[in-house]
C-alpha cells in the first residue's frame, strides 16, 4: 500500500510541477521572444522484475528552441535591415531628382527655349535677360540637386553613428548575458529567461549587421561579422567607433581584447549598416559625382562657344557664362555676373545682330560630351541623355530595392512564423494540456485515496 501511495504522489508532483510551466506559458503568452516551456517526465523502475515500478519523475523542463530556426531568423531579419535601409534612401534620391525644382534635363530644355527665342532678335536686351535668369535657374537646379544630396549623406552619416552605438550597447548586454548564463548553468540553476533574453538582443543585433553565431560547451555565444570579425566571445564584448577621415568616409574600427582592427569603409557588414554603406557609395555619392560631371560638361560646352571667336553687343570678345568649381557642393556651378549686353552671341564685332554664336549654342543639345560616368560606366553622351540616364538608373534601382525589399520582409515574416510556431505560446494548446494535467492530477490524487482506503481496510482485517 505505501508503494502505491509513493507512486501516486509522484504523478501529484509531477502534474504539478507541469501544471506549473503550463501557467508559466500561458502567462507569457504576450512577452516578445519567450520560448515556452515544455516538461519532459520519465518513469521511475521497480526494484524487482516482479515490480510495476515506483510512479514518475520530472527529468528535465525544457525551453522549447531550434537553434537553426533562430539563426534562419537573425539572417532573414538582417537582409531585411539592409534592404529597407537602401530602398529608403533610394526613394528619397529618385523623388528629389525627379523633382520640378531639381530636374536637370527641365531645366536644360527651359535654357535652350530662351535661346533659341532671342535667335530672330539676337541684340534685343530683353531675351538676352531672359537667357540670363535661364542659366542661373539651370545652375540653381545643379547646385540644389547637389546640395540635397549632400544633405541626405550627412544624414546618413548621423544614422550610421546611432547604429554603432546602438550596436555597442547590444554587444555588450551579450556579453554580460553570457557571463549570467554560465554562471547560472553551471551551478544547475535556471538560465532559460536569460536565454530567451539574449536571442532577443542577437536578432536586435541582426537587423543592424549580419552576424554569425556560434554557442560554445557552457552555454555561451561567441559573435562575428561575416567576414569574421568579432563582436563578442563569452563575457567578451567588442567596441566599434567611426572615424572621419579627410574624404568624409567613415572609417570603423573594432576593439576586441585590447586589439585594434581598422575595418576600413568597405567592411562587409550586413544589416541595416550594409544598407547604408551600399546607398552612400553606390546610389548617393555616385549620383553626386555624376552631376558634378553634367556640371563641368556645362560649364565646358557653353563657355567654349562664348569665349571662341564670339562678340558681345558692344564688339567686345566673348566671356565665359558659367563656372564650374570642383569639389564645391553647394555652388558647383554659377552664373558670371554679366550684363545683358556681355553675352556673345555675334560671330563678328561689327554686327551685334550677327546670331551665328547662338544658333552654335542651340546646336550643343545634341554635341555628346565625354567621359560622364553613370552607373559605374563611362559614356559620350549629350547632357540631357546624361541626366535622364542617371534618372532612369535610380529610378530602377529603387524599383529594384523596393521588390528586394517586400520580399526580405515576407522571408523575415515567415521566418518569424517559423520560429514561432516551435516556440510561441500557443493558447489552444495550453488550454488542452491544462485539461489534461488537472486530469491527471486528480486521478492521481484518487490513487493516494485508494491507497490509504486500501490501507484502512488491512488494518480493520486486525
Amino acid at each position: 500500500m505505501s508503494l502505491l501511495s509513493q507512486i501516486g504522489y509522484s504523478g501529484v508532483r509531477a502534474m504539478q510541477v507541469a501544471l506549473t510551466a503550463t501557467g508559466q506559458n500561458v502567462a507569457n503568452v504576450k512577452t516578445p521572444g519567450y520560448s515556452r516551456l515544455g516538461v519532459e517526465m520519465g518513469s521511475l523502475s521497480g526494484h524487482t522484475a516482479l515490480s510495476s515500478g515506483r510512479g514518475v519523475q520530472v527529468n528535465n523542463i525544457r525551453r522549447i528552441a531550434d537553434d537553426f530556426v533562430n539563426r534562419q531568423l537573425w539572417r532573414a531579419t538582417s537582409d531585411q535591415g539592409l534592404n529597407e535601409t537602401r530602398s529608403k534612401y533610394l526613394d528619397s534620391l529618385e523623388s528629389l531628382m525627379a523633382s520640378e525644382g531639381a530636374n536637370i534635363s527641365g531645366g536644360l530644355d527651359n535654357f535652350y527655349a530662351a535661346l533659341s527665342e532671342a535667335t530672330s532678335t539676337p541684340d534685343s536686351i530683353a531675351l538676352r535677360q531672359q537667357i540670363l535668369n535661364e542659366a542661373k535657374a539651370l545652375a540653381q537646379r545643379v547646385n540644389g540637386l547637389s546640395n540635397n544630396i549632400e544633405a541626405q549623406l550627412n544624414g546618413l552619416r548621423g544614422q550610421r553613428e546611432a547604429i554603432v552605438v546602438e550596436l555597442n550597447g547590444l554587444t555588450e548586454n551579450i556579453a554580460l548575458l553570457n557571463k549570467r548564463i554560465t554562471h547560472v548553468e553551471a551551478s544547475n540553476g535556471d538560465a532559460k529567461a536569460l536565454r530567451d533574453q539574449r536571442d532577443a538582443l542577437v536578432q536586435d543585433l541582426a537587423e543592424l549587421a549580419d552576424v554569425r553565431v556560434q554557442e560554445a560547451a557552457d552555454g555561451s555565444f561567441s559573435l562575428s561579422l561575416a567576414n569574421g570579425e568579432p563582436l563578442v566571445a563569452g563575457p567578451t564584448a567588442a567596441r566599434v567607433a567611426l572615424e572621419n577621415n579627410a574624404t568624409k568616409d567613415q572609417e570603423f574600427t573594432l576593439t576586441f581584447a585590447g586589439t585594434e582592427f581598422k575595418l576600413g569603409v568597405d567592411v562587409a557588414w550586413g544589416g541595416q549598416l550594409g544598407g547604408l554603406h551600399d546607398a552612400e557609395y553606390n546610389s548617393l555619392r555616385a549620383t553626386q559625382e555624376t552631376v558634378g560631371q553634367i556640371a563641368k560638361g556645362i560649364a565646358d560646352l557653353f563657355n567654349g562657344v562664348l569665349n571662341t571667336g564670339a562678340f558681345d553687343v558692344n564688339g567686345n570678345p566673348g566671356q565665359d557664362l558659367f563656372t564650374y568649381k570642383a569639389g564645391s557642393i553647394s555652388q558647383v556651378l554659377e552664373v558670371k555676373d554679366l550684363a545683358p549686353e556681355e553675352l556673345a552671341f555675334s560671330s563678328n564685332a561689327a554686327e551685334p545682330g550677327n546670331n551665328v554664336k547662338l544658333l552654335e549654342l542651340l546646336t550643343l543639345k545634341n554635341q555628346t560630351v565625354p567621359g560622364i560616368t553613370i552607373g559605374g560606366a563611362t559614356a559620350n553622351v549629350t547632357l540631357n541623355d546624361a541626366y535622364a540616364t542617371l534618372l532612369g538608373g535610380v529610378a530602377s534601382a529603387s524599383r529594384q530595392s523596393q521588390a528586394d525589399a517586400e520580399t526580405s520582409k515576407s522571408v523575415q515574416a515567415q521566418a518569424q512564423s517559423q520560429r514561432d510556431s516551435i516556440s510561441a505560446v500557443n493558447l489552444d494548446e495550453e488550454g488542452v494540456n491544462l485539461m489534461n494535467y488537472q486530469q491527471a492530477y486528480q486521478a492521481n490524487l484518487k490513487v493516494i485515496t485508494t491507497a490509504g482506503a486500501l490501507f484502512d481496510s488491512v488494518l480493520g482485517m486486525f
